[in-house]
């Protein structure tokens, strides 16, 4: 059972910033969606924290732009959001695809990208996705009475488990990441169970032909849950930039970056399963373009991939 003493929602980030300095014995949050579950008897039993602070009305973090080539969003953007809003289906396909795996409705409509990346789990789902997005993080603080703003990519704002680079009272005030209109894309996820999964593996492709249809003009594929920090597979990117669409070179392209997996368990399954996702991502990124042929995959790949998402 969750017990608190005051639970504090800062219209402002001069409010917000102000309670800080006035409050001790505090945790910050958002949708609550790891606190809750962390709180539940079973787990931590019953925690009891004196202050909560809930940042989801301050004003200055209601940020939701669309333009032609970047897209700006608050820290405090749900994955519910990211899925059934139109544009963001029709020009970053990436993110409702991520958005549609990520635990269930109810989740969703309360979790927060903000919070998913400050959590900074090897098994996030979203941080993949913003990687191949080019995503950068954008940090608010305040010194003295000054309030200030820096950015950093978001792949050394994740600097471990549970571990981003926020100083002092910095706050993750919002993304901003690319426009990628014109790219296909593809999220492949498994985990030990069906429902509410947690990543063994996932895979973040967003892919663009050139003009023909017949050449890679730009890849970028992330993976998380293999190793602490999620990252982007540059290898393999490099390998497939200007190359022909051909099966031969996906199948090449989808051993260069195996090494990057660092877990402890499971090392030849992980293997596996990273491979045929790269595969099946780039195959599923630029499909509109193409035809692959049936027999892409020999008979035995195609039976332990199904038997993956069985």
């Amino acid at each position: 059972m969750l017990r608190y003493d005051n639970y504090f929602i800062p219209k402002s980030l001069d409010e917000y910033f102000n309670l800080l300095t006035e409050v001790k014995d505090y945790r910050i949050v958002a949708g609550c969606t790891d606190v809750l579950p962390w709180a539940r008897e079973g787990r931590a039993g019953n925690v009891f924290i004196k202050n909560i602070i809930d940042i989801t009305n301050i004003k200055e973090l209601n940020i939701f732009e669309i333009h032609k080539d970047k897209i700006k969003i608050s820290a405090t953007t749900t994955f519910q959001k990211l899925f059934i809003d139109p544009q963001i289906r029709k020009d970053i396909k990436i993110l409702p695809q991520v958005s549609v795996w990520f635990a269930d409705d109810q989740i969703r409509e309360q979790a927060t990208i903000g919070g998913n990346i400050v959590n900074a789990s090897p098994a996030g789902d979203g941080s993949p996705a913003f990687l191949t997005l080019n995503a950068q993080a954008i940090i608010m603080g305040r010194k003295g009475k000054d309030i200030y703003e820096r950015k950093i990519s978001l792949d050394k704002f994740i600097l471990g488990r549970n571990k981003v680079d926020l100083q002092g009272n910095e706050i993750l005030a919002a993304l901003e990441m690319d426009n990628t209109k014109g790219y296909g894309a593809s999220f492949e996820k498994v985990g030990h169970r069906r429902s509410l999964v947690i990543s063994t593996v996932c895979v973040s492709c967003v892919a663009r032909t050139d003009s023909s249809g017949k050449l890679f003009d730009d890849v970028r594929i992330a993976v998380a849950g293999v190793r602490e920090i999620p990252c982007r597979l540059e290898k393999t990117e490099q390998f497939l930039q200007g190359k022909e669409i051909t099966e031969q070179n996906i199948l090449q392209a989808s051993v260069l970056d195996l090494d990057v997996i660092n877990a402890r368990s499971r090392l030849e399954y992980r293997k596996e399963v990273l491979q045929n996702f790269i595969i099946r991502a780039i195959i599923k990124s630029v499909s509109e373009k193409i035809i692959i042929k049936e027999n892409y995959f020999e008979k035995t790949k195609i039976q332990k991939l199904e038997e993956v998402h069985a």
